[in-house]
């Protein structure tokens, strides 16, 4: 599932030219390496001027690409033994991208030592399960949490039932007005499907793969879901639930740090708050690490990758974009050293939903659960489907899919 293209929104195709250069064309590959990215508006802001400042310092040459449909490209790319030494997504690729060789082992190549710069989610979400192989570098956490209109409420609910009390008064949508929204998929709404203690997939220690879709607990965490529909716009695409907020027609939208820019760019009115309460439970969302991935096109060529090397750890323990990401896109740092007491207020909303949450699996058998689990939510919101059903329908679609693999 392309999660960050959910909800980011797909980015700008690289040029023809460009994509020909990155793939070495006649002339060979561009810089002295190759990026390929989906950032937003105000992340890029950010990454140009560190790569500004890193080609500075260095007299590198760092060929960078914003790619639309960025995993599909690189799996073509890589697959076909080019593509760029570096790309960036969330963590959840590790796994896939390891097993199918699309990675490259850069351990015994660092001048850092993990430990001593990174948190241990942090290093733990760069390490493919049951191996001492490091495959990229980390550079912010993100999760979900909840943002506020404080034009339309004075104070963020606390508790699940002030939200749905909240999304009553407000919801009026023959107006335009809507009590809630939030983009409708399996990461998006975690934070509710996991609140009761069932997780939606865990590997055990035999390396057992278990699906939680089947379990009274997420049943019970998809009720908030269907008891939240109710308030939210009919369509589930996510411009339509991000629209009415950035508008000013809706009080509570949950998202997630990669919003801020496009929140930003439309003027609209938010603050960022802690995830409410919920009776009975705690909210649960999935949490990602932001990777920078070594490719194996390191391989290739030496120079290259002794420059993809130091590009990485320059870029990952930089304190002063590290505050940057936290101060201007509300991303969670994941070094040591920044002054947690220097972060936004916005950073503390997120960090407290982090360090509730629960990591996004890395195991490659989560690509299988992504769409079908998707298919059964959206089936009880606008088919009306029963919970239980849908639910055990598209598990027993999983473990087959997992079967003839």
């Amino acid at each position: 599932m392309d999660r960050r293209t959910v909800l980011k929104g797909t980015g700008g195709i690289v040029a023809a030219s460009a994509l020909a250069g990155c793939l070495g064309g006649d002339d060979g590959p561009e810089g002295d390496m190759a990026i390929w990215h989906e950032l937003g508006e105000g992340e890029l802001a950010i990454f140009n001027d560190m790569v500004e400042q890193f080609e500075d310092e260095t007299d590198h040459d760092i060929a960078v690409s914003e790619v639309g449909d960025l995993e599909d490209r690189v799996e073509t790319a890589v697959a076909a033994g080019e593509g760029p030494e570096m790309w960036s997504w969330a963590h959840d690729w590790v796994g896939n991208h390891w097993d199918r060789g699309f990675l490259a082992d850069a351990s015994d190549d660092l001048t850092i030592t993990l430990e001593d710069e990174f948190t241990p989610p942090a290093v733990e979400a760069v390490q493919p399960p049951g191996t001492d192989a490091v495959v990229g570098l980390p550079a912010a956490g993100e999760t979900i949490s909840m943002f506020y209109n404080p034009d339309l409420i004075d104070e963020p609910p606390e508790t699940l039932e002030e939200v749905l009390e909240i999304a009553e008064e407000f919801h009026d949508p023959q107006q335009g007005q809507y009590g809630f929204s939030q983009d409708v998929n399996v990461y998006t709404f975690s934070w509710a499907l996991q609140a009761f203690g069932s997780m939606i997939f865990e590997v055990d220690e035999d390396g057992e793969a278990h699906l939680g879709l089947e379990d009274d607990e997420m049943h019970e965490g998809m009720e908030i879901v269907r008891d939240l529909y109710e308030y939210m716009p009919r369509d589930l695409e996510y411009d339509a639930q991000v629209s009415p907020f950035t508008g000013g027609d809706v009080p509570i939208h949950m998202n997630g740090p990669w919003a801020v820019s496009d929140f930003n760019d439309e003027d609209a009115t938010f603050e960022v708050a802690e995830l409410p309460a919920i009776d009975g439970g705690e909210a649960a969302p999935y949490t990602g690490i932001d990777v920078w991935y070594f490719s194996d096109m390191i391989n290739e060529d030496e120079d290259r990758k002794d420059v993809t090397i130091e590009f990485g750890e320059y870029y990952t323990t930089n304190e002063e974009f590290q505050q940057r990401w936290a101060d201007e896109q509300f991303y969670i740092p994941v070094i040591q050293d920044i002054d947690e007491d220097g972060l936004p207020d916005e950073v503390a909303a997120f960090q407290s939903a982090f360090e509730q949450g629960v990591a996004m699996p890395v195991d490659a058998r989560m690509n299988q659960v992504w769409e079908p689990f998707e298919d059964a939510i959206s089936a009880v919101l606008t088919d009306d489907g029963d919970i239980a059903e849908e639910f055990a329908s598209a598990a027993d679609s999983i473990r087959d899919s997992w079967d003839d693999e």
